[in-house]
């Protein structure tokens, strides 16, 4: 069975006794992090109920979740792209000559060093 965690946090002027398989240092820094949230939708907004921000909160910690969540499928796939591209062999340029009637030198990028040391 697993171990339940008991802790009592203060949200919005409230306590609660919070139970979880988390630590209860992790369950506190999450109170935090909602009450924070908390806290600045009812600075915003500062006639709303408790019950009102609670709900304005929980949204908007729903669209953080919901953007993180497709930010990592964008990572994910952006690092298997990667991964393959990486196992590939790469292809070689095939550099045209410059031979003929009238051959051009390649192009020498310079970086200036004027006033650095």
């Amino acid at each position: 069975m697993v171990q339940k965690t008991k802790a009592i946090v203060r949200i919005a002027g409230r306590e609660y006794t919070i139970r979880g398989t988390e630590t209860e240092e992790y369950i506190h820094s999450v109170a935090i992090h909602v009450n924070r949230r908390m806290e600045e939708i009812l600075k915003a907004q500062p006639g709303l109920s408790t019950a009102m921000a609670s709900v304005l909160t929980a949204l908007n910690l729903g669209d953080e979740v919901l953007k993180l969540r497709q930010e990592i499928e964008t990572l994910k796939a952006r690092v298997e792209e990667l991964e393959e591209s990486a196992t590939k062999p790469e292809a070689v340029p095939v550099l045209q000559s410059n031979a003929g009637p009238n051959p051009k030198p390649p192009n020498i990028y310079d970086v200036s060093r004027k006033g650095k040391r």
